[in-house]
């Protein structure tokens, strides 16, 4: 099965804001989708609708090659004559290249490069805009589990997603597993990991759309056979999303075959997905023309291969004639709504708001340098590698390393901020009061049981409070990542002993934490993933009558920064488990311990009620 397709809508997708008679037409590109439609502007008026089309400077390049200036990765140099021109829709566009580049970028050459490609934009022909193409963004992304940690930075409400399938592989619901691999259950994953984002739409179903795609429809020769596994992968799917929100999400099924259907099947498509993407809320918003006409620039220095640029060079252009945005705070405002809606990676923080990332697609290439599985020999067999893959620890030597696995790409000239911007996502973090890079995705697992075996021998006796659980009914694979990354850095981890190496090694795994609440080493907190679980315990060597509600009512608050920072729509429960019953099973609410004692099924005995709930403050809540 392929992962999520995520086709994401870019706000140079116009079109006549006014009216639905002008339906759109397909051109042969079958990535792209083309606008039939003529722009509209009120003269007196500097703000059009998302939705109404400009023209786009992509086609309307002049035939002139010193008309331009070719731009380095990061704006501060620049080469005049390695320009190489290329015919394109009988249109001359001009590609630089980045090599051997020498002068600097200065005002004048900022103001020159503004003005010739904003002069492309506006001048271009009536013929030409008749001919305009609608652009959209396709984000086929690796569906491995290895990279659920990068998914979070494209995933998005303002997007059209086609989940693409093998209709032969999908089981029914009654197979359904833990297992995220089974293909039933693959499917619910990524309705759920977009249902995550969900709005409502003028029609009251929830965007953002999906449309399901089945592939090998060749493999069924029969026409009657066909008709049976459609109507059976059908069945199977309203199985799986029966009586669930999420359901509302889908627009449509196709089922196809890669290698015999004719281009009407994939066109049919492709109308669909413009179809949906015009109904969505997003559509038809009202924007300041400057901002649309400054996102222009931005999107053809990202097309000729300037994936970042300093704040400081976009500011200059903003301020140019043709654009006239003077303010500072009104460009960081427009930048913001770039990253909003996808087109740039842009955050107004310390650490980050001195670069903009125009190609969102470059920054993903440079995270999966590091979390992808191929891996040099050389490489894989360093203490660097094994040290990542053991401990989760990233050393700067490695960076590098694995960053000049694409040099043209210039990973290793931008890695400071490609640092700041993975911190910001938590792919990596800081220890606390550590310079230390840690990767909790690239971290090993180890089970609950493991690690406990490690900290007691049973020569002392360990106390333990009852376990703290937030049950999510979805937990997106990147959210247990944060909430890592954020004890990582308020708390010291814990170590482990290994006395048969006579070495210590950090108590952090890919789904257990345990960090230290003292200098002494007495008290620890427990941090645990289960299957949509969140899970806290408190282990202390010392007799302790403490309570630690101050610890529940933490991690409450980090959960709701969390939901607010990456604007995600997830909702859990507060449930609790014996202190030595396992966190993922029979966990119980507040409202199943209202009488005095409760019976424990995996135990086979009965428990006061309030043992569980005393620890985390919630005793009143039982009175």
């Amino acid at each position: 099965m392929c992962p999520c397709l995520n086709v994401k809508k870019k706000e140079k997708w116009f079109y006549d804001s006014i009216g639905d008679k002008y339906p759109p037409e397909l051109n042969d590109n079958k990535d792209t989708l083309k606008d039939d439609t003529s722009s509209v502007r009120n003269e007196s008026d500097d703000t059009l609708w998302i939705g109404s089309r400009i023209p786009d400077i992509h086609s309307v390049i002049p035939d002139n090659k010193n008309n331009h200036a070719a731009v380095e990765i990061d704006l501060n140099q620049i080469q005049r004559d390695n320009v190489k021109s290329e015919k394109t829709n009988g249109h001359t566009v001009n590609n630089y290249l980045n090599e051997n580049v020498s002068d600097r970028v200065n005002d004048e050459n900022i103001n020159e490069m503004t003005s010739t490609i904003m002069k492309s934009c506006l001048k271009s022909t009536t013929e030409e805009q008749n001919d305009m193409l609608a652009f959209c963004w396709l984000w086929d992304f690796a569906g491995q589990k290895d990279f659920y940690a990068t998914h979070q930075v494209f995933l998005s409400k303002c997007a059209v997603y086609l989940l693409v399938t093998d209709s032969l592989e999908f089981s029914t619901a009654e197979n359904q597993g833990l297992d995220v691999e089974g293909s039933a259950e693959y499917v619910c994953f990524w309705f759920d990991a977009i249902h995550c984002y969900w709005s409502t739409t003028k029609k009251g179903r929830l965007d953002p759309p999906i449309i399901v795609v089945c592939t090998n429809e060749d493999r069924f020769k029969e026409p009657s056979e066909r008709t049976k596994r459609q109507r059976q992968f059908k069945d199977n799917l309203g199985q799986v999303l029966k009586d669930q929100e999420k359901k509302r999400h889908l627009r449509n099924i196709y089922f196809i075959s890669n290698t015999e259907d004719a281009d009407i099947v994939f066109e049919e498509i492709r109308k669909e997905i413009y179809s949906q993407a015009m109904e969505m809320e997003d559509w038809g918003k009202l924007c300041p023309l400057k901002w649309l006409l400054f996102q222009q620039v931005l999107l053809k220095l990202r097309d000729n291969n300037v994936p970042i640029s300093s704040t400081k060079t976009l500011l200059k252009i903003a301020k140019h004639d043709d654009i006239g945005i003077s303010e500072e705070n009104e460009v960081k405002r427009c930048l913001q709504y770039c990253n909003d809606n996808g087109t740039v990676i842009y955050f107004n923080e310390e650490n980050l708001a001195d670069h903009v990332i125009l190609n969102p697609k470059w920054l993903i290439k440079a995270f999966r340098c590091l979390v992808s599985d191929k891996i040099d020999n050389v490489i894989e067999v360093s203490d660097d590698w094994q040290q990542l893959k053991d401990t989760g620890q990233l050393t700067d030597s490695l960076i590098s390393r694995m960053f000049r696995k694409e040099p043209n790409l210039k990973f290793e000239d931008n890695k400071a901020h490609l640092i700041e911007v993975m911190k910001r996502f938590d792919i990596i973090v800081n220890l606390k009061d550590s310079t230390t890079l840690y990767m909790p995705c690239m971290i090993k697992s180890c089970s609950f049981c493991e690690v406990q075996k490690q900290f007691s021998d049973g020569s002392q006796s360990i106390h333990k409070t009852s376990w703290l659980c937030l049950e999510f009914k979805f937990l997106p694979p990147a959210f247990f990542n944060h909430i890592i990354a954020w004890y990582v850095k308020k708390y010291h981890v814990s170590y482990i002993i290994d006395k048969e190496c006579r070495s210590k090694r950090n108590a952090l795994y890919r789904q257990v934490g345990v960090f230290d609440l003292d200098l002494s080493g007495c008290e620890q907190l427990v941090v645990c993933k289960g299957h949509n679980t969140i899970a806290l315990q408190v282990w202390h060597s010392r007799m302790s009558k403490k309570t630690y509600g101050d610890l529940g009512s933490e991690l409450f608050r980090i959960v709701e920064t969390l939901q607010n920072r990456y604007s995600l729509h997830i909702s859990y429960i507060k449930t609790f488990t014996c202190y030595n019953g396992d966190f993922t099973i029979q966990r119980k609410t507040i409202e199943g311990l209202l009488t005095q004692k409760y019976r424990c099924f995996e135990h086979k005995t009965n428990h006061k009620s309030d043992d569980l709930v005393k620890p985390w403050d919630f005793s009143e809540q039982l009175r």
